[in-house]
């Protein structure tokens, strides 16, 4: 042979293979788009980063429920607990970004973490793809029917007159901030409880083994009802409609104390921006739903909605302000 007719060999096979390529480029284009004009065509995951019977818990079965109907297939829960919301959220962190594992954030695993933790497994800002903001409340401090105080001001006395015995337990970031900040206000010397949630905080609390926490309306409100707990201040500025015979913090004992929980949706970083709009069309659409505002109402629950831009504004603001809480309050660092 030759060597024009090599060449002429060598060339015609290189021909062939830059069709193959381009063919193959083609075929795998066709297939994503394909896979994202049908998405979604089998059940997402919801990860849920704290037990089930907890606040964050009851919100997303909710909100799931409502976005299978205009998604067309079923969100199913799965409660990853642990490590105040971490492993949860590293579980999202490491999965596919295909749309079909979601998680469930709130201020502690999307921004009291930040700080609460020196070594974060993970970054909210980079490792998450944000779509859109749920709901809003207070969260309100209660005890146990017979604890020796009945609001703000009482507690400080109490703490005051026994230094450094009394306890408070905590299931969440947030919670855990919310009072540290108020034992910081009112001077006074206790023991923080960690645990895993706070469905395992509340029934100590209910108990007496532990004196007083914050918790969420959503779980706070069927036991104060059922005489199990009762309120000592809400956590907003003025009184709530929801739960308006509970004086709030800022006017009982602790004058500008104020603070607000939120929850909202995200996925893995790098998601694709169709499916990001598909699922945040999905969200918004929930939310409108009149039956939702009205479970969410006797939560204690008000429905905030956003688009993906807005809650990724949201969340660097959010990390700023609990960073700076945090720092406040003076809780260090955990490793």
């Amino acid at each position: 042979m030759n060597k024009n007719t090599a060449g002429s060999h060598a060339a015609r096979a290189l021909d062939r293979l830059k069709q193959l390529g381009a063919g193959l480029a083609l075929a795998l284009c066709c297939g994503f788009a394909a896979a994202h004009a049908t998405y979604p065509d089998h059940p997402i995951k919801l990860v849920v980063p704290f037990p089930a019977g907890s606040a964050t818990d009851t919100v997303a079965r909710q909100v799931a429920d409502e976005m299978s109907r205009d998604l067309g297939q079923p969100i199913i829960v799965d409660n990853k607990p642990g490590a105040q919301g971490i492993i949860g959220v590293n579980a999202t962190v490491n999965a596919a970004p295909d749309g079909y594992t979601l998680v469930l954030l709130g201020v502690t695993t999307g921004a009291s973490n930040v700080s609460l933790f020196r070594k974060l497994p993970y970054d909210p800002l980079k490792d998450l793809t944000p779509i859109g903001m749920i709901a809003e409340s207070p969260i309100v401090l209660v005890a146990a029917p017979g604890f020796a105080a009945n609001d703000t001001a009482q507690l400080f006395d109490l703490g005051r007159g026994n230094p450094g015995k009394l306890t408070y337990g905590y299931g969440s970031g947030s919670a855990q901030v919310a009072a540290a900040k108020l034992v910081s206000m009112g001077g006074i010397k206790t023991t923080p409880v960690g645990y895993k949630g706070s469905p395992q905080a509340l029934t100590d609390v209910m108990s007496g083994r532990v004196d007083f926490m914050f918790v969420d309306l959503s779980l706070a409100i069927p036991q104060i009802e059922g005489g199990k707990l009762k309120a000592l201040g809400v956590t907003t500025k003025g009184r709530f409609p929801v739960v308006p015979d509970i004086k709030s913090i800022n006017e009982s004992g602790a004058p500008g104390y104020e603070l607000v929980v939120w929850f909202a949706l995200g996925g893995p970083a790098r998601l694709p921006a169709d499916v990001t709009a598909r699922l945040s069309k999905a969200l918004n659409t929930a939310l409108d739903s009149k039956d939702l505002q009205q479970k969410y109402a006797a939560l204690g629950l008000a429905v905030k909605q956003s688009t993906p831009a807005q809650f990724s504004s949201f969340l660097k603001s959010e990390i700023d302000n609990w960073g700076t809480l945090i720092k406040a309050a003076g809780i260090p660092p955990q490793d």
